[in-house]
């Protein structure tokens, strides 16, 4: 009895593996079939989005170093030992304001020779006014002292800014390029000033950009993760020789004093604008030989649309044909889509 049972399941297990290996195949058909006939009876599936009017910008980047609204470095034409520095960066300065000083005995700026003779003449031409004044002296007399103490006055005042380095305007001591005691070459720079209420960035633009960009165009930079806004105020009528490019001046508003002169800035120009414009993704429009075209739904199929373009910018494009405000623009599964296949709209 057990042999046959044993006979029996090795006959069955074999017939029952056979039986589950081609019903399984047979599912697979099955479900292939299935799914070519989703595909065919109910369509592709896909996204939309209802075309509408939306703002649309195209901006020009350009990277700039800031520096103050007015800003001077000054030098000197002397050169020797500086005796004292009065001020340090970021001090507030007043137009006039001795800065850096070389000692007053300086034997090629002849300052206290100088001093002595506008002195003396200054005592001699007061002296001789008031003769004239009082109908003592000639007018011949008091022409010949008078110019004399032009002279000296002129000179005098000459050498003191050599001995005396000032500051032009008033502003903030943004850089200092010496210490007391270093012995300085002639025409070394000193110091620098700089009027930091505002400040201003100078872009080079090629041939094909300066065409975009027009006095009062608004721009943006970012510094320090904060946004500031700015104008042109300038734009070259010629190519800067040194540079071989045009410029353009970018003012930025820096009442809080937030911004600093001599950083690198990422400066973006905005050269156009259109606040009700239609628009769509560059990853949406694909190519083939007679043009430019995106998918829009109509009555459940994908319909090509060739369109035309105004403007584009980094991500999208600006249509000015081929697509309207209402149309169902296809943003996904259009990887699938051919001209008049079915799809399905899907959420």
């Amino acid at each position: 009895m057990m042999l046959k049972i044993k006979v029996i399941q090795a006959l069955l297990i074999p017939a029952l593996l056979i039986i589950f290996f081609f019903a399984g195949c047979g599912d697979d058909k099955e479900s292939a079939k299935s799914m070519d006939q989703i595909q065919g009876e109910e369509g592709i599936p896909v996204q939309v989005e209802t075309v509408e009017y939306k703002p649309f910008e195209k901006f020009q980047n350009f990277y700039s170093k800031l520096a103050g609204i007015k800003e001077a470095t000054k030098g000197t034409s002397l050169g020797g030992k500086i005796e004292k520095i009065n001020f340090r960066v970021g001090d507030y300065v007043k137009e006039d304001q001795i800065v850096v000083e070389f000692p007053q005995d300086h034997p090629g700026a002849m300052y206290e020779q100088s001093k002595t003779a506008y002195e003396n003449s200054k005592k001699t031409y007061e002296r001789m006014k008031a003769l004239l004044e009082a109908g003592e002296t000639s007018q011949a007399n008091f022409d010949g002292v008078e110019a004399q103490y032009l002279v000296n006055k002129n000179n005098y005042e000459a050498t003191h800014k050599l001995v005396f380095i000032e500051a032009p305007f008033d502003g903030t001591v943004v850089d200092i390029k010496v210490k007391e005691g270093d012995n300085v070459k002639k025409d070394a720079h000193l110091f620098t000033i700089a009027q930091l209420n505002k400040m201003l960035a100078k872009i080079l633009i090629t041939e094909k950009e300066i065409r975009q960009i027009k006095k009062g165009m608004s721009a943006t930079m970012n510094f320090g993760g904060k946004v500031y806004r700015g104008k042109i105020v300038e734009v070259s009528m010629a190519v800067d020789p040194y540079n071989q490019a045009f410029y353009a001046e970018v003012e930025f508003d820096n009442s809080k004093n937030e911004l600093r002169s001599g950083v690198t800035v990422e400066i973006k120009v905005l050269v156009y604008e259109n606040t009700k414009a239609i628009i769509v993704p560059r990853n949406l429009v694909t190519n083939d030989e007679n043009g430019q075209y995106i998918f829009v739904e109509k009555d459940g199929t994908a319909k090509k649309s060739y369109i035309s373009n105004g403007n584009s910018s980094g991500i999208y494009y600006e249509i000015s044909q081929g697509l309207n405000v209402g149309d169902k623009l296809i943003t996904r599964g259009t990887a699938q889509l051919t001209d008049g296949v079915k799809v399905k709209v899907i959420q």
